[in-house]
């Protein structure tokens, strides 16, 4: 028996599959957010820190490195420490932060990655900057031309959503966590500040609880509707 759709049914037809593939293919807003780049698997991070003001990071580039496969994925990201580093004194972590990404006050985004960890916890989440005084706005901003003025929500790994950390759970499989920002309900000091957000910039900072290694994979931004 042949089914032949009216006009109606094929304009429904072609707008689910037009949808369903714009879901499927959405683009990555971040640069290399799988760290698989061929040429640079940390193309699109800032992982030095070397600017005035960053001392405290300036040994951090020699605890992060690219992994070529970890515990079944592929280009994964390492941030190593010591218990000094991550959580006794000074205890700042070790940290990557992206490439800015423009930012439009007018659509929604959908923020996700995976990690596991052998040892510290982590916070994996999208800040909010504007230009700093005195630069001339361009088309490819580095970190240190920006101010942040505003922290979205991180991403939890664990059972409960709450508290200052992650909770990646310890030598467990691998985990996702996922956040739909800015939120729908903004208080008018959240709005005020937002006003001000110019570019997004993921910050992923391995932090917290023990010595070791917090593992991240496929670090995903995208819009939706």
């Amino acid at each position: 028996m042949n089914i032949r759709p009216g006009k109606y049914g094929v304009a429904l037809i072609v707008g689910a599959c037009l949808t369903w593939t714009a879901a499927a293919f959405s683009q990555n807003l971040i640069v290399n957010g799988s760290f698989d780049d061929p040429d640079d698997p940390l193309k699109g991070w800032k992982f030095k820190y070397d600017l005035p003001g960053e001392s405290l990071y300036f040994e951090n580039h020699t605890f992060i490195k690219v992994l070529e496969s970890h515990a079944g994925r592929k280009g994964v990201l390492t941030l190593s420490g010591t218990f000094a580093m991550m959580a006794d004194f000074p205890g700042q972590g070790s940290k990557v932060d992206s490439d800015p990404i423009p930012f439009d006050p007018t659509k929604r985004y959908r923020f996700s990655a995976w990690a596991r960890s052998e040892g510290p916890d982590c916070r994996i989440l999208i800040e909010g900057y504007k230009w700093k005084p005195g630069i001339k706005p361009h088309e490819k901003p580095a970190l240190h031309e920006l101010r942040k003025v505003y922290r979205f929500s991180q991403l939890y790994f664990g059972a409960k959503k709450e508290g200052e950390l992650g909770g990646v759970p310890r030598g467990a499989d691998w985990r996702k966590g996922e956040d739909v920002f800015p939120s729908a309900q903004l208080t008018p000091m959240a709005q005020k500040f937002l006003k001000e957000v110019r570019f997004l910039v993921v910050h992923i900072v391995a932090i917290g609880r023990d010595a070791g290694t917090l593992y991240v994979d496929d670090v995903r931004l995208e819009t939706i509707n």
